[in-house]
């Protein structure tokens, strides 16, 4: 190509990057809300959750790319940037945000901090179904579950670390991923084998599971996600049960609570389980469009989220986690964005 049509090519290219640099802050304003953030509950009790934000694009975070990096990307073409359905959610003490997307078969990694975005993995070595994924700061690995591969994937948080796996052979459909670290370990909760598989944390050896096919204590239908407590007691949403089972840290059943039906305190389609610094229960219900959140004996104490697309509200939501200072994130999987809760603790509680 002669020299000064690579110089127009340059100049063209930088204008497009611009212009579309002053088009998404012009978006991200018009998507900012003006309006009070909506608590729950309402009409005038004393608030216990607070609707923060949402964000469907490394952009909504703050985090902006380079302009030779925008111009790269346009030429050479780049991983897709936005969320199309996000399915799982987990965030690390760094403030550090990594979003499973079961459409795009990538975790987006973003942290606003540090104006990082990356994705993972590369286009050579997508997931087939990628599920949850949980983040362990003390080894320095991402954990991913993929599905229909019978495997969890695990990526260097540092970015500069090998990829690998573990799991082949033992599990068939992994869905559930958390750490409980009382017990050193990693779980993985097999959908097929209604089982919660026990790792240790440090070598991913297999140290036991727990857990079969039925309707008994102990037993699963269909589960889809786990948690842990501060106590290390390990939560099992027991979907097609429509209940969720508690177990002690070595996987002894301890109680279980919900039943199927359509009011609050009843679960309709349980997706997603996380536990606050006070161990009230959070379930994700997809169809219900809602979080319900219950005490750690499995009384009912309030509800938020509705059908809808505006602030607090679901399209299908799925996955939820929360983080050590009680910052709620839950995967908006149809609206393609995670919206951002803060659980306000009650004067007195630790």
């Amino acid at each position: 190509m002669p020299s000064h049509n690579k110089t127009l090519l340059i100049c063209l290219l930088l204008l497009f990057a611009a212009a579309s640099a002053g088009c998404t802050g012009a978006q991200q304003r018009l998507r900012e809300p003006a309006m009070t953030p909506p608590v729950w509950p309402g009409d005038g009790e004393m608030p216990r959750i607070r609707y923060l934000s949402s964000f469907t694009q490394p952009e909504d975070l703050q985090i902006r790319q380079g302009m030779v990096s925008r111009i790269w990307d346009y030429v050479v073409g780049a991983q897709e940037r936005g969320l199309v359905a996000p399915q799982g959610v987990t965030a690390d003490a760094d403030g550090t945000i990594y979003v499973v997307d079961a459409a795009l078969k990538t975790v987006q990694i973003y942290n606003s901090s540090r104006n990082k975005f990356r994705v993972v993995p590369d286009d050579d070595h997508l997931f087939e179904t990628p599920i949850h994924a949980v983040a362990d700061e003390e080894t320095g690995r991402l954990y991913v579950t993929d599905s229909a591969a019978g495997a969890v994937r695990s990526f260097a948080l540092s970015e500069t670390g090998s990829a690998g796996e573990f799991g082949k052979g033992e599990l068939e459909r992994p869905t559930g991923i958390a750490l409980n670290k009382r017990t050193n370990e990693l779980l993985v909760l097999d959908t097929r084998h209604a089982a919660v598989f026990r790792y240790n944390r440090h070598t991913l050896r297999l140290i036991g599971r727990f857990g079969s096919r039925g309707t008994a204590q102990g037993q699963f239908n269909h589960p889809t996600a786990l948690a842990v407590n501060s106590t290390g007691e390990i939560l099992v949403n027991d979907a097609l049960n429509f209940r969720i089972q508690v177990f002690s840290p070595a996987g002894e059943f301890r109680h279980a609570f919900g039943k199927a039906g359509d009011s609050p305190g009843y679960f309709n389609r349980p997706k997603g389980v996380a536990v606050d610094s006070d161990n009230n229960i959070y379930v994700v219900d997809t169809l219900f469009d809602n979080v319900q959140i219950f005490d750690a004996e499995g009384k009912l104490l309030l509800s938020f989220g509705q059908a809808g697309q505006g602030a607090g509200e679901f399209w299908m939501p799925t996955g939820i986690f929360i983080d050590q200072n009680d910052r709620i994130y839950v995967a908006d999987t149809y609206n393609k964005r995670v919206q951002t809760f803060q659980y306000l603790k009650q004067a007195g509680h630790k």
